[in-house]
């Protein structure tokens, strides 16, 4: 399973719609061989990260963010998704940012339950999130206004 998800998530970038589509396939696929709650957190985590790695726009992310907050997440997981979501919102959606930014609040908080090997990773992990967003938001700051953008044909070619 874990290489067709790879091949499906090479079309997150450029094929959104194909790539969803094979998220279903593979639901369809691995129903009967995998416990479904595992598979379907794992195929919203899929979605999140890619929409965000792809930066797609803000309602594909925050669809693919409330999917896979629906499963339970560790403290590990949660961390993760809201570095990926802060960095996703420096970098493409300013009015995100409030909400990204509490979700990291909320995993520095839920983060003293770990052990210290786990807490000071997380916490790297968190500083590197920092100085992207902060590189991000003072690009952003300085650069000129972005082009319109492309429709949705001219963004698959």
């Amino acid at each position: 399973m874990t290489l067709e998800r790879e091949a499906n998530s090479a079309l997150a970038e450029h094929r959104w719609s194909r790539f969803r589509q094979g998220l279903k396939r593979l639901e369809r696929k691995y129903a009967r061989r995998i416990p479904t709650v595992p598979l379907r957190r794992a195929l919203a985590e899929d979605a999140f990260h890619c929409a965000t790695h792809s930066q797609q726009s803000p309602r594909v992310v925050r669809a693919a963010l409330r999917e896979l907050l629906t499963h339970p997440l560790g403290v590990e997981r949660y961390g993760f998704a809201a570095a990926e979501y802060w960095k996703w919102a420096a970098r493409v959606s300013p009015s995100d940012l409030p909400t990204a930014e509490h979700m990291v609040e909320q995993a520095r908080h839920a983060m003293t339950s770990l052990d210290p090997l786990a807490r000071e990773n997380l916490e790297r992990m968190l500083r590197a999130c920092e100085d992207e967003v902060r590189e991000a938001l003072t690009l952003k700051a300085g650069a000129a206004p972005e082009p319109p953008s492309r429709s949705r044909k001219e963004r698959q070619r």
